[in-house]
């Protein structure tokens, strides 16, 4: 794909557990089921037999705060590692550390939540949507001073924050339809807008909640903030790297 950059990958962020706080990424591998990584641990309902059986931070809000990282990251050279490399480990606010799969660590959520909680591993990660989350730095900004919040991506869940070279809030949004190519090989459409839930509403270092910020999204957005996209062509991305759209 030829032409002018439309702008900059400035953010990157992958989420190891499904419902806890980000990891912020350099370099990472994007594969057809999103990032490497990313949501590829959850925690679900065993009463829930639905097509969302999740225990998340729509429940429990300061589930957002419980840190993640993976011990050893799987390396951006292996198409598929091996679980070993998925390895991984939560911190709560106490600065206590669990192995993801601990049964402390059910203990504890089991405890929160007020139920039994199932501990999911996927390696092709258990996104809502779609693969791929993208949110514009200018929408983000506009969007966070039109409801009183800090601006922080992170409050928005997205996986990549694009400084457009436009400059205009919700461009990413005119982009439904379009390929995006990214780093040397890495491909991706946009799909389609992200439709917005509680989430949103918490901050993602206090998980304080501000209703406002779903209120204006639900009534001057049509409910959605920020697109997902599908990825095409599976490569390498970094912090930094051109966007450059067909």
């Amino acid at each position: 794909m030829n032409g002018t950059s439309a702008g900059t990958l400035q953010h990157m962020w992958r989420y190891p557990v499904k419902g806890m706080a980000a990891e912020p990424l350099d370099e990472a591998l994007v594969t057809f089921a999103g990032i490497m990584g990313d949501r590829v641990y959850a925690f679900a309902d065993p009463a829930k037999r639905t097509d969302f059986p999740w225990v998340t931070a729509r429940t429990w809000p300061r589930m957002i705060l419980l840190k993640t990282n993976f011990s050893g990251p799987a390396p951006t050279s292996e198409e598929y590692p091996n679980a070993a490399k998925f390895r991984c480990e939560v911190t709560d606010e106490d600065g206590r550390r669990f192995d993801v799969q601990a049964a402390e660590l059910r203990d504890l959520l089991s405890q929160k939540f007020g139920h039994a909680v199932e501990f999911r591993f996927s390696e092709r990660s258990m996104q809502d949507s779609r693969p791929v989350s993208i949110f514009g730095r200018k929408s983000l900004d506009a969007l966070c001073l039109e409801t009183g919040v800090k601006s922080d991506a992170r409050r928005f869940r997205a996986n990549f924050v694009v400084d457009w070279a436009n400059g205009e809030a919700r461009h990413e949004e005119s982009l439904i339809g379009k390929r995006l190519k990214i780093g040397d090989r890495a491909e991706l459409i946009v799909a389609k807008r992200d439709m917005r839930c509680k989430i949103i509403t918490l901050d993602p270092e206090t998980a304080e909640v501000a209703p406002k910020v779903l209120e204006v999204v639900a009534r001057q957005y049509e409910g959605c903030a920020g697109v997902y996209a599908v990825v095409l062509c599976e490569g390498v991305i970094r912090r930094g790297d051109q966007v450059f759209v067909e």
